[in-house]
């Protein structure tokens, strides 16, 4: 399944931050960041994760970010990865809500 909304390049302060939050968290806690960063993105800010229903995507989302960071860190590239799942999560989340499909970003 292809991204369909833009999946911004990973700074060193997201780094950063993911990695705090795992440690004084978890990695379950910083694939939740994930997903909602998403959300975020996908909706201009209109909304958080918090605003969409419990959906198995999104638990199923984050049950494989949590799976990359524990098997492979928080980095830069874990990031990216996680991001594209989370996008795709985000989006069938949000066309469950009746929101219209995002367009592709070039």
């Amino acid at each position: 399944m292809e991204t369909k909304t833009n999946v911004p390049a990973v700074s060193p302060e997201v780094v950063a931050k993911l990695q705090e939050i795992a440690k004084r968290k978890s990695n379950r806690a910083a694939a939740f960041a994930v997903l909602n960063g998403a959300a975020k993105r996908a909706t201009g800010g209109a909304l958080s994760l918090a605003d969409l229903p419990d959906l198995p995507c999104a638990m199923d989302a984050a049950d494989e970010i949590e799976g990359i960071f524990q098997a492979h860190g928080i980095w830069e590239h874990t990031i990216s990865d996680a991001r594209e799942l989370a996008a795709d999560a985000v989006a069938e989340l949000l066309a469950d809500e009746g929101w219209p499909e995002m367009e592709e970003n070039e």
